[in-house]
């Protein structure tokens, strides 16, 4: 997953190649990690030494940091302040990371799971987005768009 990706629970990806280290390559080969297998982050460990993942074919698994960021990988679903986030680009959100006052708070501004969004400015503080279905923008702090994590669509009706 590379170094500039944000790697935080509910992050996928698809495997594009494990990378150039053999000995981790054939590790990951033989637990079924291969090029366009789908990873999904579960969970990190306290201090960031194994990642929970699981993969497309239902395994579950923890991987040390220096496997996952071995891996070629394109990222499908990530935080909004991820790099790899797109202007211009439909995305819908798939979940909330935070807690019950930010849900609420989120919610109230009309952003919740399902809604389609498309960021109009990145890279800044605030974030500029727009809601698609409400036809309204709306600006985000940093530490917001972090909780928000997103998909990559390629037709916003459906």
């Amino acid at each position: 997953m590379s170094s500039p990706l944000t790697i935080r629970p509910g992050c996928e990806c698809i495997i594009r190649s494990l990378g150039q280290d053999k000995k981790v390559a054939r590790r990951l080969a033989q637990m079924g990690v291969l090029p366009d297998t789908r990873i999904k982050v579960i969970r990190l460990a306290p201090f960031g030494g194994t990642i929970e993942v699981s993969i497309d074919q239902g395994q579950y698994f923890a991987l040390r940091a220096d496997e996952v960021n071995a891996l070629d990988c394109e990222m499908v679903v990530m935080p909004l302040s991820d790099k790899t986030v797109k202007i211009n680009q439909y995305y819908r959100v798939r979940s909330l990371f935070g807690g019950k006052t930010f849900q609420q708070k989120m919610e109230q501004q009309g952003i919740i799971p399902g809604i389609v969004i498309q960021p109009l400015e990145l890279n800044t503080s605030p974030i500029l987005i727009e809601l698609i279905e409400k036809k309204k923008n709306l600006t985000l702090g940093l530490g917001q768009a972090d909780k928000i994590i997103i998909e990559v669509i390629d037709d916003p009706q459906k």
